[in-house]
């Protein structure tokens, strides 16, 4: 396959009290999507959480139900006021989502497992995409423990894989438990890498994907602070980067509803990434959403052809100079090597001394006896202020040499293409912010009826 267009959605999380509302919910951004011609729609993590919610009836859960569509921006006055009287009888009673949904998984895994099942499958098969799902509290299929569970659903309503999330967050560990290993997912538009939520921040993880022949990197993230969001979007850039890959990342946004206690809403900007070299402004991003807050739909045309062409020219060439097949043994040989290394401790004094083993090799070293370079412990090192001493008169002579800044040399970006979808060819000074996003959903062309 030589190009594809990806459509990344950032979703704001709701309670809808049917599932027929939360399927609606999710049209409006299908119908976008395979409106621009996407063949790959992802969603973000802990989106499908809200596929279980009209399966919980107690009343607690309605009363959350009635407050959320009180909050909503359409909200009629009748709601609002019903919305408002709920909020304050929830608090009183202390209604607790997390806690029902963690009741309803308990006694009825199977049932939640089916209604998100038989959702994104028909959804998948209704606009004939291939459709990651939004992740959710699931019970795995493989062994029937309830994790943080992203799905993966071919155009056809297939179920092709599954993966969960591994670095399980604190907050979570009541109610799911860790996955233990990535792996790929194959499908028709290509062999796909999912990563769920902080597990974007090892660097292992990417690379082990990357070993396994993923063609394409997805970032599920649910992040209930501007710093988690920061670094897991650091993190996705890296992982891109590191492998030389396609790469997207989905936020969620919206009211946190998951937590036991008010807290701050999920926040992020979802991104569709490519390696620096094939992106307008060598940054690593093909397009962004311009809001941390607000849903919309990104999409983008990947070149596959120019990735495969920078495999071969990149002045890093990490596909080349390191064989996929064998870099698993070699990475494993090389931490087995890390954690081989000496180590220094600290003694009760708080002077610093070395393990047996790098005493060992400096006795060896002391005594002119073979020793390997990499036996040697590293005892201590030396720092100086710069500019070093000496470099005054040498300085001031470069500095006399430019009296005036005008006579400095511009400093341009290399000539090169842009992607067919940048019309303008871009300059050393503007700040341009490509955006394709959709701030109120239903307002947009595509964004209500029925399919075009």
């Amino acid at each position: 396959m030589d190009r594809l267009i990806v459509a990344c959605v950032q979703q704001r999380i709701r309670l809808p009290q049917t599932g027929e509302e939360y399927r609606q919910d999710l049209c409006r951004f299908l119908r976008i999507a395979v409106a621009k011609r996407a063949r790959l729609v992802v969603f973000p993590e802990l989106g499908g959480v809200m596929a279980a919610v009209p399966l919980l009836q107690d009343r607690r859960t309605r009363l959350l139900q009635r407050a959320a569509g009180g909050r909503r921006r359409r909200a009629t006055l009748l709601q609002r006021v019903v919305g408002w009287v709920a909020q304050g009888t929830a608090a009183f009673l202390q209604a607790d989502l997390r806690t029902s949904l963690a009741a309803l998984l308990a006694v009825a895994p199977t049932d939640v497992w089916q209604a998100y099942v038989d959702l994104f499958s028909s959804l998948a098969q209704e606009f004939s995409v291939t459709l990651v799902a939004p992740s959710a509290y699931l019970p795995d299929p493989a062994d029937g423990v309830i994790r943080n569970l992203a799905v993966v659903f071919g155009p056809d309503g297939t179920r092709l894989g599954c993966q969960a999330k591994v670095m399980i967050h604190a907050d979570d560990q009541d109610i799911v438990r860790p996955g233990s290993t990535w792996d790929v997912i194959q499908t028709e538009v290509g062999a796909l890498g999912l990563i769920l939520g902080s597990d974007v921040l090892y660097p292992e993880v990417g690379r082990l994907l990357a070993y396994q022949g993923a063609e394409l990197l997805i970032a599920l993230g649910a992040c209930p602070s501007i710093e988690l969001y920061q670094k897991e979007r650091t993190g996705t850039l890296a992982r891109v980067q590191d492998n030389q890959l396609f790469g997207l990342v989905s936020f969620l946004v919206g009211d946190n509803e998951l937590r036991r206690v008010r807290t701050p809403a999920f926040v992020g900007r979802s991104a569709i990434l490519a390696p620096q070299e094939l992106t307008p402004r060598l940054n690593g991003i093909l397009v962004e959403m311009g809001n941390q807050r607000s849903e919309g739909v990104l999409t983008a045309e990947l070149d596959f052809v120019a990735l495969k062409n920078l495999w071969e020219t990149s002045e890093t060439p990490v596909r080349k100079q390191v064989a996929l097949g064998g870099a698993g043994d070699l990475l494993a040989k090389l931490y087995q090597r890390l954690q081989a290394l000496p180590r220094l401790t600290v003694s009760a004094s708080g002077a610093e001394t070395t393990t047996l083993e790098a005493q060992d090799a400096l006795h060896r070293l002391l005594t002119n006896a073979p020793i390997d370079l990499d036996e040697l412990p590293v005892i201590s090192s030396l720092t100086s202020r710069w500019p070093l001493a000496g470099s005054d008169e040498s300085l001031e002579l470069q500095l006399e040499q430019v009296t005036n800044l005008s006579e400095l040399p511009a400093h341009r970006l290399p000539a090169r293409s842009t992607p067919a979808s940048y019309k303008t060819q871009l300059s050393p000074t503007e700040e341009v912010i490509v955006e394709d996003e959709t701030d109120e959903m239903d307002a947009l062309p595509g964004a209500s009826g029925e399919r075009t």
